[in-house]
């Protein structure tokens, strides 16, 4: 899980432009200890991770369900910033329908869901 999680910290960092120096800066580590975060061989306590979380403006949320097959960041992490911590699971649970047809299905499915919420 661990390398899970720094996987995602080194996707996020990269993403962002952010050089392991500057991310080590921010959290007030050494750039030595965000290799050892990034390649899980050093543990994560959850204050830590809430810190890093603030600094690519994610919920804390993001980096405890991650896991390989859940969870790809290809987009900047300003694209997560203001989704909720509810938003962030719904997004990853539908990264892992994998399926383009369970996909489309699910995206229906919701669309009728918002219709009859709004009455129509």
């Amino acid at each position: 899980m661990s390398k899970d999680i720094g996987a995602l910290i080194r996707e996020m960092r990269k993403s962002s432009g952010m050089s392991q120096m500057k991310l080590a800066d921010r959290i007030g580590v050494s750039y030595q200890q965000v290799q050892k975060y990034e390649k899980g061989a050093s543990k994560l306590s959850v204050p830590r991770l809430i810190q890093i979380a603030e600094v690519f403006s994610v919920p804390p949320i993001t980096f405890i369900n991650a896991t390989k097959s859940e969870v790809k960041v290809a987009e900047k992490s300003a694209a997560y910033s203001n989704m909720t911590d509810d938003e962030v699971k719904l997004l990853m649970l539908y990264r892992r329908l994998g399926r383009k047809k369970l996909k489309e299905g699910f995206v229906e499915m919701l669309r009728d869901l918002v219709r009859m919420g709004e009455g129509k």
